[in-house]
């Protein structure tokens, strides 16, 4: 089954069992499961059951839905298109097939014709017409007369244009019989539709590869297992593999008289049992069957694939043969990836193209007279535009590295919407994250999002020694903020023995004012006077909001939102490079469309932000007392200190209103009892919802693929190596302040406590038994020469055996009995 094709469960011949006007379940009747694409579902549904569908009500379900929320279903009307849409997702549909109770089945005014492909139509023969006025008469009570007789009329016309359809399918010189023509009544010769799995006497075809591609079908669709016995350039066989008395056969041969090839013998009869096997069933079919499936996820493994072949054809593949299609597929699907890297000056021009005014740049390097790739940027002007007229002027910038086969890093300019949630500006992939590199990467932004000197924007990063010059040469007046959360992470590496304290370091970095962050100074600076010198190294005026300016309305004193990008983009560091690059805008796509829906359905003048930030303060409210000052001034106590709040100027000596825009707790003390709703008192228009749907109203404009890349003309670019082997899950070494490494399940620490065996050693350091000193064993302790002090061992019995430790100098004995001393209960 493709990736557009959905299961469409069909009940036909049974009865709707209906309680209190409502139906409740279908009864009777057989079940039809067929694989077909939404919008041609009817059409296969005709060819497919052995009844015909006319004067009968089709209606359909999605699997969660019960029988009262039953929709009717008519071709192309507005159900018909929900029907289609939901199977892309759902890819499953129940389908139900009611007879009419008043039709006129039986009563002989049916009459079947014969079409030239030999299927049947039902046609009706009624009594008068029906626009005459007993038709009138008879439209009382529901018009449930009216009803049959229009979908009647509507399922003849659509059978008349499917029919139509399938005629066009073939009508062009090279595939029409020379004598066809149906004026002279000469025969018409009947072909095959790709696919269909249907194979009948007299069936025509272009060419012998075209009637093995027929048999192929067939043998999957009757699930048998056949094999040819002749075959050449004129006349094809094929019996059945198993042997036997079996008569099965069909041989295909040329027709001089017509010019095609004509299946002339058809013997239709299995004297064998089926046995699951297939000798048509090669590799490359295999890989036809799975080729999107693999495209889609490359570590589709053989025995989903042995699995799919037995559900959908009840077949059974060997693990050889699906593991030579998928290293087939694998290779075709590297080809084509191989071929999008050569050409990626052309996709360069495509993006230009397809999104005028972006810039897009590719650098290369020759080496050896071999080109090469160096860089690659891209910043669509819808971005771009939305994020200098919308967004807050602050930009996080981190690097991270690819898990393909060019190992490069990709480098990302990610800001802020309305809602406080990360917007892509701009990517990057370099070769290596190096002074160069960053140089490189900071210059194209200055000059897309028109950053001048700095002035006026803020920048968010890690402590990388290459990106620090950088923005101190190109952006000298940016206000430029240093993660809190890398610098923490520095300080443990610095300091692996040491307790040192998360809270401490953080109470540093969120400080609002000069007051909290003295305070947090001091109490670190008592915690140890070491790691107090390391953090005033590092200067923690770059990472404490005490010392951050306002103009961007941001809070932020880490870098989180930059690895959320990182975090979103995973799997697609994982792909070749132009797929990488692709999944990327379209990620970008999808994420700006999923926004603009969310910002439609908001209600409220500001976003979720800033009720959050509300909320988390009024729980401190309470903690605070007022003393009005007169002039619109007020005096707020919290924990017996003073802050002065300014409601005209809006604002607070604590900082928080200044910085963020929005109230805080003094504030929202001071309006307890006044029935003012904090929201009037934002003073930041950077969270409006308008201003975010804005944001959401323009996304990036769609690329087409490598079949519609104009030659560009630059030389083709040669591909990185291809990987050797199996490739080695790439997972983030995580720092040691992160959560450690979780344990499979099954192990110690997942199981509960009743279950386990032995004391799991998850966090517990180990203690050298050669110098007793904590960090490493006697394997690799550095002291050369001190003598191996080894525990005794024990009996079964669990008592300690006497034994000597070390040479005889200094030796020792333990006791031979054990004591109280030395046991724990």
């Amino acid at each position: 089954m493709s990736t557009e094709d959905a299961v469409f469960q069909c009940y036909y011949g049974g009865n709707f069992v209906v309680e209190n006007g409502i139906k409740v379940s279908y009864v009777g009747g057989g079940i039809l499961s067929l694989e077909s694409k939404p919008q041609v579902v009817l059409t296969n549904l005709m060819e497919s059951l052995n009844e015909s569908i006319w004067q009968q009500r089709i209606w359909y379900k999605l699997p969660y839905e019960e029988y009262s929320e039953l929709k009717q279903l008519c071709n192309g009307d507005q159900n018909f298109q929900r029907m289609c849409l939901a199977a892309v997702w759902t890819k499953v549909v129940d389908i139900f097939l009611e007879k009419e109770e008043n039709g006129d089945a039986g009563d002989g005014s049916h009459v079947d014709r014969v079409v030239g492909d030999g299927s049947h139509v039902d046609r009706a023969v009624g009594d008068g017409s029906i626009g005459d006025g007993a038709a009138g008469d008879g439209a009382v009570g529901d018009g449930s007369e009216c009803d049959r007789v229009f979908i009647d009329m509507e399922a003849r016309v659509e059978q008349n244009l499917a029919g139509f359809v399938d005629e066009e399918e073939h009508d062009n010189d090279e595939s029409t019989p020379l004598n066809s023509d149906c004026e002279e009544g000469e025969r018409r010769y009947v072909r095959c539709k790709k696919g269909s799995g249907d194979i009948r006497i007299e069936q025509v075809f272009d060419s012998i590869a075209e009637f093995k591609e027929a048999v192929i079908d067939y043998a999957l669709k009757e699930g048998v297992n056949i094999k040819f016995t002749r075959w050449g350039s004129e006349k094809s066989e094929v019996r059945c593999s198993i042997g036997g008395n079996c008569k099965f056969r069909i041989y295909c041969a040329y027709d001089e008289k017509i010019g095609v090839y004509m299946v002339k013998t058809f013997i239709d009869e299995h004297a064998c049992t089926k046995d699951g096997f297939c000798k048509v069933l090669k590799s490359r079919i295999i890989v036809d069957m799975f080729l999107n499936d693999i495209r889609q996820d490359p570590t589709f493994k053989v025995k989903a694939m042995q699995k799919a072949i037995e559900e959908r054809y009840s077949l059974i593949a060997s693990s050889d043969q699906c593991r030579k299609a998928r290293g087939k597929a694998l290779k075709m699907i590297q080809d084509e990836y191989d071929e999008q890297f050569a050409r990626i000056h052309d996709y360069k021009e495509q993006l230009l193209e397809t999104n005028l005014g972006s810039t897009v740049e590719v650098e290369t390097i020759t080496i050896d007279g071999i080109v090469k790739f160096d860089k690659f940027y891209v910043c669509f002007d819808a971005l771009r535009k939305t994020w200098l007229a919308y967004c807050r002027p602050i930009i996080g910038i981190d690097g991270c590295f690819l898990k393909n086969n060019m190992k490069g890093q990709l480098l990302a300019a990610v800001g802020r919407d309305a809602n406080n949630q990360f917007y892509p500006v701009a990517w990057a992939v370099v070769e290596t994250e190096n002074i160069d590199s960053w140089l490189w990467f900071i210059r194209k932004l200055k000059s897309d999002l028109k950053l001048q000197d700095g002035d006026g924007f803020t920048l968010i990063s890690d402590r990388q020694k290459g990106l620090l010059n950088t923005v101190d040469q190109e952006l000298p007046k940016v206000e430029h903020r240093m993660c809190a959360r890398h610098i923490y992470g520095n300080l443990r590496r610095v300091y692996p023995g040491k307790d040192l304290s998360k809270k401490l370091f953080c109470a540093v970095a969120k400080s609002f004012n000069d007051y909290e962050y003295n305070r947090a100074i001091d109490e670190l600076k008592q915690f140890d006077q070491g790691v107090y010198d390391a953090v005033m190294m590092r200067n923690p005026r770059n990472c404490s909001r005490a010392f951050f300016g306002c103009k961007s309305s941001c809070e932020d004193v880490s870098n989180n939102f930059s690895e959320s990008y990182n975090n979103a983009i995973n799997k697609a560091r994982e792909m070749p490079l132009v797929e990488m690059l692709e999944t990327i805008r379209r990620q970008t796509m999808i994420r700006i469309d999923m926004r603009l829906r969310k910002a439609i359905k908001h209600q409220g003048k500001f976003t979720l932000k800033v009720a959050n930030t509300i909320k988390e303060e009024t729980i401190y409210r309470k903690y605070c007392q007022v003393v009005p000052c007169g002039n619109g001034q007020f005096e707020v106590l919290e924990n017996n200190h003073g802050f002065r709040v300014d409601m005209n100027a809006k604002t607070c000596a604590c900082r928080r209103w200044n910085m963020t825009g929005i109230p805080c707790r003094h504030v929202l003390r001071i309006i307890l009892n006044k029935k003012v709703n904090p929201e009037e008192l934002v003073n930041s228009d950077w969270y409006l919802a308008s201003k975010n749907l804005k944001i959401y109203s323009e996304s990036i404009s769609g690329v087409n693929g490598i079949g519609f890349w104009i030659r560009s003309g630059e030389p083709r670019i040669q591909p990185p190596p291809r990987p050797t082997g199996t490739k080695k899950k790439e997972k983030r070494k995580k720092g040691k302040n992160e959560s450690p490494k979780k344990k499979k399940k099954g192990k110690g620490v997942q199981e509960p406590p009743e279950k386990r065996t032995k004391v799991s050693k998850e966090g517990r350091s180990i203690r050298c038994g050669r110098c007793s000193t904590e960090g490493h064993n006697t394997r690799s302790c550095p002291s050369v020469g001190v003598v191996n002090k080894r525990w005794p061992k024990k009996t079964p019995d669990g008592v300690s055996q006497s034994m000597s430790i070390g040479t005889n100098e200094g030796t020792s004995q333990r006791p031979s009995q054990p004591s109280q001393n030395s046991h724990f209960d």
